[in-house]
This record gives structure tokens, C-alpha cells and sequence, in this order.
């Protein structure tokens, strides 16, 4: 009986975070910030003129990576700081860390690969411990320190007290496993990325931010990027279809380098081909910068 109640709350979890993204990704982008910037606004952690959030994207993260690489090439973020719900704190984490996108594509994620090819059903019920032990291998040992007292990362978490589930947001962290453990609670969508029902952290009980805030902003200022905010074409229909089986299961997890290269290179170019959308960082653009996605 018990197996049959955590088998329907799986195929909830799946359901609710599919239409989580459908809702996201039919939201239009240029709509989200074209206005020029203005003074620095006193709801920003101090030390910041402008704020970007990832929204929540299941295993589309790859789109968003795309979107944060070609922010980190293009403009000097010092003075930005970002905010990061479920998936999306994976590049929030990144930028804030001043960690390279492209390293991380080129070096960390062919470890998670092997990792999870080694696993009979791969990246589901497997992901976030490929993760986690590949990011705090790799992540240089100061990371923390540069968002520690900054703010400069802010995640949502859906947090889970008996049965209630109400938003939280944390942007202190003190070692670079706090910083990871806390953007993974952001991300746990139950059962499916390491096969328990919720996530601990400092012995407190999460599930998927998307549950309760799926994009978290400091104002109507800030920049939101979200999966294909700019695309209505997803990569399932593409192949199969919108009314196919294979096009919702298409949504989650691929060890598929090219697969996952394609949705950065996507979020890369339809980066580069809105200027409109940053607007407000166009007084942080570098002077020199290579416009160059990754090769297929």
C-alpha cells in the first residue's frame, strides 16, 4: 500500500513540475524588463545595482546554463546579484561564485555522465548525488566565502512543517556544502532526483521550490529568465510531438551530451538575440567579449 502511495505522489511530482514549466516557458521574456535603469533600488542587498532570477526548470537547466553563459561573457556582473529557484539555482550558484559556465560544461558535467551511465536508471533517482559530489569536488574551496556576506545568492525552497508547506528564501551560507545542500533542497522534486521524499538541510525538511516560488524577484526590476521564454518551440516536439507520451517524459533527464549541448547552445544564442532583455545591464557590458557557443 505504501509503495502505491509514493508511486502517485511520483507521478504528481512529475505532472506538477511539467505544468510548472509549461506556465513558465509561455510567459514572454521581453515583457519582463525593458525599462532603462535607474538609481540602485534599496530592496537590493546592498552593494548591488541590479538583480537576475532563474526561475524553476527540471532537467531544462541546461537552457538557463546557455542564458548564464553568455551573461558571464558579455557583461562585467559585479554588481549584479542573482536569485535561483529548483533548477535554477544551479546557475545562480555559478555566477554568484564567479565560476566558469563553460568549465563546468567542458569538465564537470562528463564526470556526472560517467557517474550516472554507471546507474540502470540514470539520471532519475541518481541525479543530485552525481551532482553533489562532482560540485563540492570541483568548486574551489573560497566559493561560499564570495556570497557569504554579499547576498549576492538568494534561493527559494519550498520548506515542509508537518503538512504545510510555505516559501523560504536563504542567502547566507558558511561552507561551499551549505551552498550546494541548499540549492539541491531548492531542486528536490520528491523522489525522482535521489529516490527519498524530501530534502535536509541543517536538519530542516524541503521539497522542490517550484511548489511555492518558482521565480523569485526582488522587485519588478529584476530580470527574470526562465526555459525557453523566447522559444515556444521545446525540444520534444521537435522530434515526437506535443500529444506524445515521449514528448512529456522528453521533459526530464538525458545523459545525452548533444541533447544537453543543444539546450545550452539554444540558451545561448536566444540570449545573444534579445538585447532588449538586458537592458538594464547594458551599462556592465565588457568591451571585449567572444560571442561563442559550445561545439555539438
Amino acid at each position: 500500500m505504501n509503495h502505491s502511495k509514493n508511486l502517485l505522489f511520483a507521478i504528481f511530482c512529475l505532472v506538477f513540475v511539467s505544468y510548472s514549466i509549461c506556465a513558465v516557458e509561455n510567459l514572454e521574456g521581453g515583457d519582463y524588463c525593458s525599462k532603462p535603469c535607474s538609481v540602485r533600488r534599496s530592496n537590493l542587498p546592498p552593494g548591488f545595482d541590479e538583480s537576475v532570477s532563474f526561475s524553476g526548470a527540471a532537467f531544462y537547466y541546461f537552457y538557463q546554463l546557455g542564458v548564464a553563459a553568455y551573461l558571464q561573457e558579455n557583461y562585467d556582473l559585479s554588481k549584479v546579484c542573482f536569485l535561483g529557484a529548483s533548477a535554477g539555482t544551479f546557475a545562480t550558484t555559478f555566477l554568484a561564485c564567479d565560476i566558469s559556465i563553460k568549465e563546468v560544461m567542458d569538465q564537470w558535467m562528463p564526470d556526472i555522465y560517467t557517474f550516472l551511465k554507471g546507474k540502470i536508471t540514470g539520471v532519475y533517482f541518481n541525479i543530485f548525488d552525481s551532482m553533489r559530489t562532482v560540485c563540492l569536488k570541483r568548486m574551489p574551496k573560497d566559493s561560499f566565502i564570495k556570497v557569504k556576506d554579499s547576498r549576492r545568492a538568494t534561493f527559494s525552497l519550498s520548506r515542509v512543517t508537518g503538512c504545510k508547506t510555505f516559501n523560504e528564501r536563504k542567502d547566507i551560507f558558511n561552507t561551499n556544502e551549505e551552498l550546494a545542500n541548499t540549492g539541491f533542497a531548492s531542486g528536490h522534486i520528491p523522489y525522482i532526483v535521489d529516490g527519498k521524499p524530501f530534502a535536509y538541510c541543517n536538519g530542516i525538511k524541503y521539497i522542490d521550490a517550484g511548489f511555492t516560488d518558482y521565480q523569485p524577484i526582488f522587485d519588478d526590476d529584476t530580470i527574470k529568465v526562465t526555459t525557453y521564454m523566447w522559444s515556444p518551440t521545446i525540444f520534444g516536439v521537435r522530434i515526437w510531438g506535443s500529444n506524445s507520451l515521449f514528448y512529456f517524459l522528453s521533459r526530464y533527464g538525458s545523459t545525452s551530451k548533444k541533447r544537453n549541448l543543444r539546450l545550452f547552445n539554444d540558451g545561448y544564442q536566444d540570449a545573444k538575440n534579445h538585447p532588449e532583455h538586458w537592458v538594464r545591464l547594458e551599462r556592465f557590458r565588457k568591451r571585449t567579449a567572444s560571442c561563442k557557443a559550445l561545439e555539438l
